[in-house]
């Protein structure tokens, strides 16, 4: 019984010191813990920055000049920087840094907001994540499957039955193409809204934030988000086995964050399963 009993606490303590290798958590003010950060430490920055769209008090937009001085100086020249924005905000965003702006993602978000001005301009259903690097980034597109009525037409070949195609090059050379009926991403995205009780306000789906990385991480790297408000981002690192650093600047936020993340890493240890909220 004793030597079950000790291998309990083992096991919890293993938990513990797992979730809190992988994740690094910092409640205060992102201008002032970021310059803690060691230089060309981050391989991927994944934040929703402040909008400054409503008058609640964390939704104060950043002093972009100082916040890039400490991206370009914890990042790597191939870190590549996703921003989540809606406009004006967008526009605000891609100004404070149009040399490494490249492009920009829609996420359509099936559930619209702005009901109170619907008789005076369209509900909005989208955001944007804006996308910015210095050198060319890691990048792993994400393939989806397509309905079989709408693959290409074509001569059925092998046991999979995946559709061959014969295309003539510039020099009358020919080359196949299998239709295996997945396509690559585009640049507008749709994952339904998620909702769940006592989520942050302008939480953003874990299923958008585990594709985002899928797309622009591996494992090994190590992944900010400074703005992480009850730690979404944070839990999609810990699905797919990449370092976190997050800061939160609300007390109540951070410890949500903070409880959350953990929980996360020690269910994924323990082999449960993990989207329960």
């Amino acid at each position: 019984m004793l030597s079950i009993l000790k291998i309990a606490l083992y096991l919890i303590k293993a938990i513990f010191l797992y979730s809190i290798m992988l994740s690094k958590l910092y409640n205060g003010d992102c201008l002032k813990i970021l310059p803690t950060i060691e230089k060309n430490s981050i391989d991927v920055i994944l934040c929703d920055l402040p909008y400054g769209t409503t008058d609640c008090k964390w939704d104060k937009i950043i002093p972009m000049e100082s916040l890039w001085s400490e991206y370009h100086r914890i990042t790597k020249p191939n870190s590549p920087i996703l921003l989540f924005s809606s406009q004006p905000f967008t526009t605000y965003l891609i100004n404070s840094n149009p040399k490494q702006f490249r492009y920009e993602i829609i996420w359509y978000k099936t559930k619209a907001s702005g009901f109170l001005n619907a008789r005076k301009m369209p509900n909005k259903s989208h955001e944007n994540i804006v996308v910015f690097y210095k050198n060319l980034p890691y990048y792993n597109p994400v393939k989806y499957e397509i309905d079989p009525r709408y693959q290409r037409k074509g001569k059925q070949v092998g046991s999979n039955r995946t559709t061959l195609f014969n295309i003539r090059g510039e020099r009358s050379e020919n080359y196949q193409y299998l239709d295996d009926g997945s396509r690559f991403p585009d640049s507008v995205l749709c994952f339904p809204s998620e909702s769940r009780p006592g989520q942050h306000p302008t939480e953003k789906p874990n299923s958008l934030l585990r594709f985002l990385l899928k797309s622009y991480a591996k494992p090994g790297f190590t992944i900010l988000d400074n703005c992480m408000g009850k730690g979404n981002t944070g839990i999609a690192c810990a699905e797919l086995g990449l370092d976190f650093i997050g800061i939160e600047q609300d007390k109540t936020y951070f410890k949500d964050a903070e409880t959350r993340i953990k929980l996360a890493r020690q269910r994924i240890k323990l082999g449960l399963s993990l989207w329960t909220d």
